[in-house]
């Protein structure tokens, strides 16, 4: 699962979602990208579950729209 998270802008932000991620699936894998403003979730969770719990720590988040179309090199398999 993919999320845009506009208000990521630290390390601080980044370990907080991290470790919300955590909180709710230990097992969890979490890639925060803080220049592209977006947390990759592999695991457990659900889409609502992982909204939920980014959300909870305070971030505003919505799932990501996958970027591939005309010119891009992208398979589109992310999202």
């Amino acid at each position: 699962m993919l999320f845009e998270v506009p208000a990521i802008h630290s390390a601080q932000c980044v370990t907080t979602i991290t470790n919300a991620l955590l909180a709710q699936d230990l097992g969890a894998s979490v890639e925060v990208k803080l220049d592209q403003r977006r947390v990759r979730v592999e695991g457990n969770l659900s889409t609502e579950q992982a909204l939920a719990a980014i959300r909870g720590a305070g971030f505003a988040a919505a799932e990501a729209a996958p970027h591939s179309g005309p010119g891009s090199t992208c398979c589109g398999g992310c999202a």
